[in-house]
């Protein structure tokens, strides 16, 4: 019953996402949008895509750091299969991708599936706490619209959680910690994986990984945000650099929900209605997230079917 609930809520918020993604794209002047696509700078653009790359650059190593720890020590496996999980995602809904490529290393490597779980797990868990520190400094830092600074408190108090967890996790873990393992019945086998996934977390987390976690995603975030910027420079959208961390914080808010491949649409709509709400024409806005997820997108794709 939960599981059915659970795909109807599912299909409801997507329903009602690509409803709201037509409707606001019949606002739109696609001859403006168009004609800003055609004046873009082609070379700022060609340093944007090679950011991009900086920040896919930093997950696998991020995820390599932790896949080392259970007996995977292959930096190129890593990176072959964040890119190939990128390139699904691009084409796929609800992060597919990132389930493909824990399957793809678990095969390639012969590690336990709980083991590449459990890695892939933090890897995704210090990309959602670098965007959380992101949010937070921002919103303290930098003159950000009243909507994004009033979650600062929120943001500082999820970071104290985590801070909190690691914290236990470091201090009762012991050098190396032992799964139970219960009946084989299907409930079982279920306690079992967890607590097999739940041993390796503990086992892979060290305070010179956490650190070492924590500078890459710092890379990954800066990085995310020179993209945004710079397809913004390139097709002359007079949005400052605040601006762009604003669309950043606000157009990533959709990773919690994936309504569309690669969330095409759905990131056009919400950079276009962040970018308004500063002030800035909508058509041009809706011009550069389309370039954005272009050469976020395309590259990545065209890798991900090569590899």
């Amino acid at each position: 019953m939960r599981a059915g609930v659970k795909r109807s809520a599912h299909w409801i918020v997507s329903i009602a996402m690509l409803v709201a993604v037509v409707l606001y794209g019949r606002t739109i002047d696609w001859s403006s949008a168009w004609a800003a696509i055609r004046d873009a700078s082609w070379p700022i653009l060609l340093i944007a895509t090679l950011a991009n790359f900086v920040t896919l650059g930093a997950k696998a190593i991020t995820w390599w750091i932790f896949l080392r720890a259970v007996g995977v020590p292959s930096l190129s496996l890593a990176t072959k299969a964040t890119i190939a999980g990128a390139g699904l995602n691009n084409i796929l809904v609800a992060n597919s991708g990132d389930a493909a490529r824990a399957v793809f290393v678990t095969r390639a490597s012969g590690a336990s599936s709980a083991a590449v779980l459990a890695a892939l797990a933090l890897e995704r868990l210090f990309d959602l706490i670098g965007y959380i520190v992101l949010m937070a400094g921002a919103a303290y830092l930098l003159p950000m619209p009243h909507e994004i600074e009033r979650w600062r408190f929120v943001a500082v108090g999820v970071l104290l959680g985590i801070v909190v967890l690691f914290g236990v996790l470091l201090r009762k873990a012991p050098a190396v910690v032992a799964a139970t393992v219960y009946p084989p019945t299907i409930v079982g086998r279920m306690r079992t994986y967890l607590g097999r996934f739940v041993e390796s977390v503990r086992n892979i987390l060290t305070v010179e990984r956490i650190a070492l976690a924590m500078a890459l995603a710092m890379v990954n975030w800066a990085a995310q945000i020179a993209t945004y910027h710079l397809v913004a420079v390139a097709a002359h959208f007079p949005i400052s650099v605040v601006g762009s961390v604003t669309t950043l914080i606000t157009a990533n808010v959709g990773f919690v929900v994936r309504a569309t491949p690669g969330n095409v649409g759905v990131f056009q709509l919400v950079y276009g209605v962040t970018a308004q709400a500063l002030g800035l024409n909508r058509d041009s806005a809706v011009a550069v997230a389309l370039l954005l997820q272009l050469i976020q997108n395309l590259p990545v794709t065209i890798l991900a079917i090569a590899i």
